[in-house]
């Protein structure tokens, strides 16, 4: 049985409390909300729990509160079966989000980064080895720059792909020397990327950049060329978390040796699995569900 891939995610964990609303306020406006949970979230983790549930073995990177939610979100990577060895302890609380889901499964999302801004690039420093033997580090931009584009130089060096999903979106992020080899944006951050009118002009040292669409096809830009990918049709619940658990099946997907095409496919029949179920960990798909709806093509 071949081994699976092992990839390093460095990025936040947060704890999500969320509301269903029926539409999103205007301000100066109290809604009721139908349903409010608890959960466990953060874009690292989130695309961390993806990636492990479609099959790799997965290096968690980051910072929690030295809290009681701190203390459950160790217990809860460990029952997905990852390695949390490089989740530091850090002085502030754990990291929190707010988030309100709406009548036709749309969001929105304040986060307070807590603990998550804990990681620094002398923390990075001294966990170089949790890059060694991995296919593929995932980044987002969640903790501070710095340490992220560290935690980049050093994954490079040890010889994995560095992938990066720049959300929350930071124009400094492209500015940056930082070494990407794929970058995973949505539509709105593919706007302030050099892509040009024709889609030639690469951010540099970039093999290829993924645009996320939603419901529409997936665009995937190498140098001179733009390919589509059709996702699934599906009538969504929640597009919470959709986006990170494409992030993290993509970087399984490109560890295993798949294509680019393929590779996104994949990621987007997870992602329309993950917009079927409410919450965003919560609705996450194991491996065999995926590849079912690949089975059954495009439509749900």
């Amino acid at each position: 049985m071949k081994k699976a891939p092992t990839i390093s995610v460095v990025g936040s964990l947060n704890v999500d409390l969320t509301f269903r609303v029926p539409r999103f306020p205007v301000p100066g406006e109290t809604l009721t909300a139908s349903q409010a949970m608890t959960a466990f979230g953060g874009k690292g983790a989130n695309q961390a729990v993806a990636a492990a549930r479609a099959g790799a073995r997965v290096r968690m990177i980051g910072c929690l509160g030295n809290d009681e939610y701190g203390e459950r979100y160790r217990e809860h990577l460990a029952g997905e079966g990852i390695d949390h060895a490089g989740v530091l302890a850090g002085a502030g609380p754990t990291g929190a989000a707010f988030i309100t889901v709406d009548g036709e499964g749309e969001n929105t999302i304040v986060v307070h980064p807590g603990a998550n801004h804990e990681l620094t690039v002398a923390k990075m420093s001294e966990l170089t080895d949790l890059f060694t033997e991995s296919a593929v580090a995932l980044l987002q931009l969640e903790c501070p720059l710095d340490a992220v584009a560290g935690a980049a130089e050093v994954a490079k060096d040890a010889g994995a792909t560095v992938i990066l999903n720049p959300s929350p979106w930071d124009p400094e992020s492209m500015e940056r020397n930082i070494p990407i080899d794929i970058l995973i944006v949505n539509e709105r951050e593919a706007e302030a990327l050099p892509l040009g009118s024709e889609m030639g002009c690469m951010p540099q040292g970039c093999e290829a950049v993924i645009v996320t669409r939603g419901a529409r096809s997936t665009w995937v830009i190498t140098e001179g060329r733009t390919q589509e990918v059709e996702p699934p049709v599906v009538t969504p619940v929640d597009t919470v978390g959709a986006g990170d658990t494409f992030a993290g099946v993509f970087a399984l997907a490109h560890a295993e040796g798949l294509g680019l095409l393929d590779a996104v496919r994949l990621a987007n029949a997870a992602a329309a699995l993950a917009t079927l179920r409410p919450g965003a960990q919560e609705a996450m798909p194991a491996r065999g569900e995926i590849e079912e709806m690949l089975s059954r093509g495009v439509r749900q």
